[in-house]
């Protein structure tokens, strides 16, 4: 790991990082989205261009623009155009609705939104909750619907065709200025808006171009949505190296490899369920002979790290990290990764395992995982309009993740639970993240969720939750089978119950204060009840 190449760059923002390239290489592409290729030169005229547009419809200095749409190269002109004028960009999850959509909206104080024609019947459905909302432009993709008549309506198309020029009075951003405020998806409450600054993009985004070794003109693929922390990677990674990002609004399992070998791709990255369905695709003589040098991402089940790597022919490289503060550890291209963790604490962050008292645990020790910067601008300012819960998280001069996890002697971090998801039964601790990453590894099995029950004898007992896979089957006594040789004794599950599909909230994470709350049902299979021995060892 060379350290000095991973330090966040001196007073560096994206669209400096845009300009450089595109006067040095302005007909070079730059980003491929769903298929329509935009050069470096192409994506800074459209960013001068939505800019000019934005501020004719009285986007200003700190203001927020809204964005609740799918990928496309409007969704990168409102983002790029908002920061030309010192505006904040809100990126939505294309999931929400309600609730789930007026909270980022209304939090924010969002004046103007770009939507996807598609949902906009979610935004009526909220325009209520939302009394400073005063511009709509919408993104036509043939099958949506009209916006309501209580905004102003524009077409997104509007953002091409500003004013020549550009902005009457650009403000282009510092460092230091907000460039988005992206909301983080709780499961016990309204969703946190972290307010990302440029210098924050820039320093993420150049941690993980120099782990990836990606090079000039080299093509990243990314099939991940715009509104999580991964658009570092997936958006500013490529301008970082000068190279090529291919965007598809969504990920295919069928024709992801195929993608992969028609732009020639040198990495992909990708949320770590996405490669889990990808492994489970036939094998085929041609997975060895990919194009790829490097899959990114994560989480990684310790038994499938070496597997990928040798079936793809490629490096398999995790992180660890979350919107708040990304990444805080991560490996290297040519580091030797130790199956199971997630890196080792990169320049910008100092990262320890605290115990309940704020004190550093030993190594291989289990506590909450926590960090702190060490340059201006490598993490989050904050959360918008929730100075309170900022402090709460800054504790002993540490940001206090929630995250469980253990450092090994040699530095390398490994992830074991979210703190609120661990349970306890019989005085050990159990990990709902590695019971269920040993359930998924059971052929029959397609989603898994461990939770707590309350146990008559204290603490907890293990429930597992499962979803299996189409036409599969499973007895409960060869799940226990499966379990016993898999688990120690007292992380197998007492009780199992199966579901057509787990609760989950509009991002994807499985509601498991829903699956506590229901505890033990009439469905609820009880191995002790049924009569399964098992035997302590």
């Amino acid at each position: 790991m060379t350290a000095p190449r991973w330090r966040a760059g001196a007073a560096e923002t994206v669209l400096g990082l845009l300009d450089r390239r595109a006067d040095e290489h302005p007909d070079r592409p730059y980003l491929i989205v769903n298929g329509q290729t935009l050069t470096y030169g192409e994506v800074r005229g459209r960013a001068v261009a939505a800019a000019g547009a934005l501020e004719h419809l009285g986007v200003g200095p700190g203001d927020a623009v809204a964005v609740f749409a799918d990928t496309c190269p409007e969704w990168l002109d409102a983002w790029f155009g908002a920061a030309l004028l010192g505006a904040v960009t809100v990126p939505v999850n294309t999931a929400f609705r309600g609730e789930f959509l007026a909270n980022p909206l209304r939090d924010s104080r969002c004046r103007m939104v770009l939507v996807d024609d598609r949902l906009a019947g979610r935004l009526d459905a909220v325009a209520d909750e939302l009394p400073e909302l005063e511009t709509v432009l919408v993104h036509r993709t043939g099958d949506g619907e009209e916006v309501g008549g209580r905004w102003r309506t524009e077409d997104a198309g509007v953002l091409a065709e500003g004013p020549p020029g550009g902005p009457r009075r650009p403000r282009r951003p510092e460092w230091r200025d907000p460039s988005c405020v992206l909301y983080t998806s709780g499961t016990t409450g309204p969703s946190k808006g972290a307010v990302i600054t440029q210098g924050y993009l820039v320093a993420a985004a150049s941690t993980m171009v120099s782990s990836w070794q990606l090079g000039e003109g080299e093509v990243l693929y990314a099939p991940l949505p715009l509104f999580h922390i991964s658009m570092v990677g997936s958006v500013a990674g490529p301008a970082v190296a000068g190279g090529v990002g291919v965007l598809d609004a969504r990920f295919s399992v069928r024709s992801c490899w195929d993608r992969v070998r028609q732009h020639r791709v040198h990495g992909i990255l990708l949320a770590g369920v996405m490669l889990n369905m990808l492994w489970n695709l036939p094998e085929d003589d041609a997975d060895a002979e990919m194009p790829l040098r490097f899959i990114s991402a994560a989480p990684i089940p310790r038994w499938l790290h070496r597997p990928i790597e040798r079936r793809y022919g490629v490096k398999l490289l995790t992180s660890y990290g979350m919107t708040e503060a990304f990444p805080m550890t991560v490996y290297g291209i040519d580091d030797r990764a130790v199956e199971g963790a997630s890196g080792r604490p990169q320049p910008n962050f100092e990262v320890v395992v605290l115990d309940a008292d704020d004190r550093p645990l030993p190594p291989g020790e289990v506590g909450e995982i926590c960090c702190r910067p060490t340059a201006p601008n490598v993490m989050f300012e904050g959360y918008h309009g929730r100075p309170e819960t900022t402090v709460e998280r800054w504790r002993n001069l540490w940001f206090h993740t929630g995250d469980l996890g253990r450092m090994d002697e040699g530095g390398n971090l490994t992830y074991v639970d979210r703190q609120k998801d661990a349970m306890r039964r019989r005085g050990e601790n159990i990990s709902s993240f590695e019971v269920e990453q040993t359930l998924l590894r059971h052929p029959a099995v397609a989603e898994a969720a461990a939770v707590g029950v309350p146990s008559e004898l204290g603490e907890d007992d293990v429930k597992v939750v499962l979803a299996l896979k189409a036409s599969a089957s499973l007895g409960y006594e060869e799940l226990m089978d499966f379990c016993v040789e898999r688990l120690p004794y007292f992380a197998v599950p007492r009780y199992v119950e199966l579901v057509d599909q787990l609760p989950v909230n509009p991002t994807g994470k499985v509601l498991k204060t829903e699956l506590r709350a229901q505890g033990v049902t009439a469905a609820t299979w009880d191995r002790e009840r049924a009569g399964y021995v098992l035997e302590h060892r």
